[in-house]
């Protein structure tokens, strides 16, 4: 019975989010992040004003980074700088590998900012789809960190081994296809 009583709990969720107006669509996104993350007890920041919230999760090995989770332009975005302060010089490779990388997944694009210096990797779904599918917004959250850990540790191999992106590539998607790989996302365009 208490199965049933959920399932109608959140069917009528639904209907209800569906029916209301786009402009509440971002405030119901935005407290549903909010909640997601205090309810999983994470280190993490709410910026109200800006509707972001900032969390620190290990990207690599023992390296911890701040991941920006926001609510704009009818979107949901997940952001992660994966290299700050690169040599200039490696800007080439830093765009072959960046390329390599958007060719191969299916949501988000990694972008380097030369002016600043980082490496970047950002996605974002409309806000319907969390409205209907509330936990979207956590499977969203856990691909876009699991990916990010690939991006992480492919850009430190150019970056500390200066190894080639298009080798660097390869062994990623060796070890990914091996099932040695920590992380769950698709980086496939198939």
């Amino acid at each position: 019975m208490k199965q049933i009583l959920r399932r109608l709990f959140f069917y009528f969720q639904k209907v209800y989010r569906i029916t209301i107006s786009y402009k509440k669509y971002e405030e119901i996104v935005w407290s549903d992040l909010k909640k997601l993350h205090n309810d999983a007890n994470w280190r993490y920041g709410v910026f109200e004003s800006d509707k972001r919230i900032e969390a620190v999760f290990e990207i690599g090995d023992k390296i911890g980074t701040t991941y920006y989770y926001m609510v704009y332009d009818g979107q949901y975005h997940c952001r992660v700088k994966v290299i700050e302060n690169f040599d200039p010089e490696l800007t080439t490779e830093l765009f072959i590998l960046a390329a390599h990388f958007n060719n191969l997944l299916n949501n988000g694009v990694v972008a380097v900012n030369v002016q600043s210096g980082f490496v970047e990797y950002h996605t974002k779904s409309e806000y319907i789809v969390n409205i209907i599918y509330p936990g979207e917004l956590h499977a969203q959250l856990l691909n876009h960190f699991n990916i990010s850990k690939d991006i992480f540790w492919a850009f430190n191999k150019l970056v500390h081994e200066n190894e080639e992106p298009t080798l660097i590539i390869a062994d990623l998607m060796k070890k990914n296809n091996s099932g040695d790989a920590k992380s769950n996302g698709d980086h496939s365009s198939e």
